[in-house]
């Protein structure tokens, strides 16, 4: 008998390659004229489309067109950015190869959803409840129309492809000044934990894509998601193969305990960094999964692609991650 085919997948986040040049009146806000202050003096030196551009190089020469991207593709969440930024997805991948969820800054101030997450609905939608099949009604939303995309009420949004499900929360919610949090909310989480059990029952590769980081860290309140501890709960219940998140700039790995072992949570750093630290230096991951025996399930490994300043081009640093 032949074995199951491996599966390939990329992880982008956090790439900030937009410009808030032109933003006129609509940087008059406290909040975005902070945000513009920020961006000014110190964000618009650290991201680089054209690095930006040479992840997308390197990720079409490794031929992977399952690509996930865990959100903040903007800086104050202007019309105009989320325009560029539908420009930047569709160099990078089609919809249906490119699975996107929003971050924090993506929901910057509260915005009409036809000024922003609209322009990028291709790449935000996920499966209908028919296409999962008919005990799924209860876990997913309906899409909401080929021009508009998921709403936060709407989420998690889900894809199946193969063995591979990916799904998709939403932890972007306008915030005050100074502020950059989260929340999932009580409904998504309840529907997460039913989406869950049901693809564990189906055996499936469960990746969960969230914009902030879950594990119990020393991040500030100001930063949190204020409702990880309940995600984790629930991943200690129903589990999941794999949580990828961004938002912090840095590699980060941290293990969660689940019902059948630990689960890996791995967030990525900007895909645009300049490297202004070494740690912040432009990354994009790519995973290989291989169904393992069948007390282990699945057989992760992270190949790690880092921009070369000297070269100008992505290129694999430090060891393989294997889980």
């Amino acid at each position: 008998m032949d074995s199951p085919p491996e599966m390939r997948f990329a992880h982008l986040s956090d790439w900030h390659a937009t410009t808030l040049v032109g933003g006129g009146s609509a940087l008059l806000g406290l909040k975005r004229l902070s945000g513009w202050a920020s961006w000014r003096i110190s964000r618009r030196q650290h991201h680089s489309p054209t690095i930006l551009e040479a992840a997308f190089r390197d990720l079409h020469r490794q031929g992977i067109n399952r690509i996930l991207v865990t959100g903040d593709l903007t800086h104050v969440s202007l019309e105009q950015e989320f325009r560029v930024a539908a420009e930047q997805l569709a160099r990078l991948g089609t919809p249906e190869e490119v699975f996107l969820i929003p971050g924090n800054h993506d929901c910057y101030v509260p915005v009409s959803h036809e000024r922003s997450w609209d322009h990028w609905c291709a790449y935000l939608t996920g499966m209908s409840p028919d296409e999962l099949g008919a005990d799924s009604g209860s876990y997913l939303t309906p899409p909401r129309g080929p021009q508009l995309a998921p709403r936060h009420e709407d989420y998690p949004t889900l894809r199946v492809e193969g063995g591979l499900a990916m799904i998709g929360l939403c932890s972007a919610i306008p915030t005050p000044i100074f502020r950059a949090g989260g929340r999932l909310g009580r409904r998504q989480l309840e529907r997460l934990e039913n989406l869950l059990t049901l693809l564990r029952e189906r055996q499936l590769f469960r990746v969960v894509m969230v914009h902030h980081p879950i594990a119990a860290t020393s991040e500030s309140s100001r930063r949190a998601l204020s409702d990880a501890e309940d995600l984790r709960r629930v991943l200690e219940r129903v589990g999941a193969e794999l949580v990828l998140h961004g938002h912090k700039h840095r590699r980060r790995i941290a293990m969660l305990k689940g019902p059948s072992g630990e689960i890996p949570v791995i967030g990525v750093p900007s895909t645009s960094e300049i490297g202004s630290r070494p740690d912040r230096r432009a990354q994009y991951h790519v995973y290989a999964v291989r169904p393992a025996d069948s007390r282990s399930g699945f057989q992760i490994e992270a190949d790690i692609r880092g921009f070369n300043s000297k070269s100008g081009e992505f290129e694999s640093v430090d060891e393989r991650l294997t889980f």
